[in-house]
């Protein structure tokens, strides 16, 4: 599952990339971002939001529900053992 932050500038034109984030008019979305990255940002005065909204569509499937989780396989007895 993908974690989303919200990135905002302390000055609100900053534009551009920096550490994986893309700026624009002072904010930037990040999608799971390395460790550190976030700490980075706190330290220098940007404001780290969780971004709970929607999570994006897929192009294949935007409203499908989700698949069940998979049976664990259960030992099978083999003649030998006794």
């Amino acid at each position: 599952m993908s974690v989303r932050y919200a990135i905002t500038a302390p000055d609100e034109g900053r534009a551009g990339r920096l550490l994986g984030a893309d700026f624009t008019d002072g904010r930037a979305p990040l999608d799971d971002p390395p460790p550190g990255v976030l700490l980075w940002f706190r330290r220098h005065g940007f404001t780290v939001e969780a971004d709970d909204g929607p999570p994006p569509a897929t192009p294949n499937a935007p409203n499908a529900p989700p698949e069940p989780a998979g049976r664990s396989r259960s030992r099978s007895k083999t003649a030998k053992e006794g």
